[in-house]
């Protein structure tokens, strides 16, 4: 995404005439989103747009690689497609003027809000800033309170803060990540790297290497490590049916590494017996193991 553009956008507004929506977000139960839209007072405006703003300009500088499910590189953040994320949909359905709810948000309610979105409606666009809820607990044993005309006053339990963070921002067709855990948290991206995991089994499956498969399967989608290994596997589809077509190689790294998987049918299938092998055979599926060109020295990609 471009950063820069984006900055120069917001800083090209009018601030005394700012178009903006804020949007409070739940997950329901039954999965549906269910959003509240309170107006956004005169005098706050400027400043939540001030806000955002200094957010995205503390990264423009910042290496940007494209979204990984297994997670993100140390000092970088990263870009995705909004409409690679099974949810986004849903989400925006919610904000649309005939489904929003414009009343005050329900104090019973407050506690279960998971994100805020915040509009900003610009004439090349909308730019959206995703921020998870960020809730004031009742401090042990105590309560928060505040000076009014002269008096202490207790707060009660529904406040909600907005700080100087943004978690992603979203303007055209590019998602821009600034908080990897937060993509999973607000858009429940969790049941994606379900649907993918299985995705990528059904082509494991398909190559009739792995013995006892469907114990395999039920394992795999139980740990949420593996799962996401799998959905990466999904956009290196033809790297795993490489493993599988070299399966000589295969049994070569089992042996290098001493890798506790045994053989079977002619020494043609990996035969699954229980969860402590189910790491090592993702990632022999990942072509994961690898030997340095310097010094020779074997190696595992410890990211899968």
């Amino acid at each position: 995404m471009d950063i820069v553009n984006l900055v120069n956008i917001l800083n090209g507004l009018n601030d005394q005439d700012l178009d903006m929506r804020l949007y409070f977000t739940r997950k329901r139960p039954n999965r549906r989103y269910h959003s509240y839209s309170p107006t956004i007072h005169p005098d706050l405006q400027k400043e939540i747009k001030d806000i955002v703003k200094s957010a995205v300009e503390r990264v423009q500088e910042v290496e940007q690689r494209p979204f990984s499910p297994i997670g993100t590189i140390e000092g970088c953040i990263e870009t995705y497609t909004p409409n690679e994320v099974t949810s986004f949909n849903d989400i925006l359905e919610s904000l649309n003027e005939d489904f929003v709810n414009r009343q005050e948000v329900p104090p019973e309610e407050v506690g279960k809000l998971t994100f805020y979105c915040l509009k900003i409606i610009t004439d090349e666009g909308d730019i959206l800033f995703f921020r998870r809820v960020t809730k004031f607990n009742r401090l042990k044993g105590g309560f928060f309170g505040k000076f009014t005309n002269g008096d202490f006053q207790k707060l009660d339990d529904t406040l909600l803060g907005i700080d100087p963070n943004v978690d992603i921002v979203i303007f055209g067709e590019e998602m821009l990540i600034l908080n990897h855990i937060s993509l999973e948290r607000i858009f429940s991206i969790q049941d994606q790297y379900h649907e993918k995991a299985n995705q990528t089994l059904d082509l494991v499956s398909r190559t009739n290497r792995i013995t006892n498969f469907e114990q395999f399967r039920e394992d795999c989608l139980s740990d949420g490590r593996v799962t996401r290994a799998l959905t990466k596997l999904l956009n290196e589809e033809n790297r795993m049916h490489q493993v599988f077509e070299n399966f000589e190689n295969v049994i070569q790294v089992i042996d290098i590494f001493g890798l506790n998987i045994e053989l079977e049918d002619e020494n043609t299938r990996l035969v699954y017996e229980d969860k402590s092998q189910m790491l090592d055979i993702t990632r022999l599926m990942g072509d994961s193991f690898y030997r340095t060109w310097i010094n020779n020295r074997d190696g595992v990609d410890e990211g899968v």
